[in-house]
This record gives structure tokens, sequence and C-alpha cells, in this order.
């Protein structure tokens, strides 16, 4: 069974971060202050987390499986044929990055952090979940 609210609680909150994601994207890195680079961390971890949030509650919702690792949900997907070969090692780069963002908060390098930014390499994200809504309106 759908839970609605909790759709619109994950889809506020990934607007909310890819605004402010865009926001930074579109900014000169020179400008950028320690606060800044916190706040895209927290930015990318929770539009991650909440893309994998998403992920999971889809293959609940579709196929009736419940899976407990992110990866597990991914690979779900590209095994149904939901996600491309290339999406889907796109996506374990960026869970992978979330892990980092995570675990390994002290080793983090700013240029990364930056290169992710500016490249938007999280815009994948967007469109799955767009993709996946629109699926879920059909259930």
């Amino acid at each position: 069974m759908r839970d609605i609210a909790y759709e619109q609680a994950l889809l506020r909150d990934q607007r909310r971060m890819l605004r402010i994601l865009d926001e930074y994207s579109r900014e000169n890195t020179d400008t950028w202050t320690e606060r800044d680079f916190l706040a895209i961390q927290r930015a990318l971890q929770v539009y991650i987390e909440s893309f994998i949030g998403m992920a999971r509650y889809f293959v609940q919702q579709k196929y009736n499986l419940s899976v407990s690792q992110s990866r597990e949900a991914i690979d779900e997907l590209k095994s149904r044929g939901e996600l491309t070969v290339q999406q889907h090692e796109e996506l374990l780069k960026i869970i992978g990055f979330r892990n980092v963002l995570v675990h390994d908060y002290l080793e983090l390098n700013d240029g990364i952090v930056q290169a992710v930014v500016i490249k938007r390499h999280y815009a994948i994200i967007d469109c799955l979940i767009l993709d996946w809504q629109q699926a879920l309106a059909f259930l």
C-alpha cells in the first residue's frame, strides 16, 4: 500500500536539497566558505539518502520486495530493467560518495565536493525520482 505522506516528505526534502545544490553549482567556487562546504556536504548527504529511501520504497511498492541495503535496491532495479548498466554504475558511485560523506568526513577532499556540485553529478537522481513517481501513480 502506498504511503503518500512518505512520498511527499521525500520529494519535499529532495526538491529542497536539489535547489540548494543547484544554487551552489552556479556560484563561483572561489567564494565558497567553510560553512558553504559544510552546507553542500549536508545537502548532498540528505539528497542521496532520500534517493536511497525512494529506491527502496519503489522496489517495495512495484515488486513487493523488501530490501534493507541501498545497493540491493539499485541492483534489483537494474536486474528488472528499471536502470541501465550506465545508470546503475553512476548510482553506485553516488552511493559510494554518500558513504564517504558520512563515514570518511575527516578525509573528505573539498576539490571532489566542488567537482560533484559544479558538474552536477547528482543530477541523474532527479530524473529517476520523477520517473518512479510517475510509475507509482499507476500502481
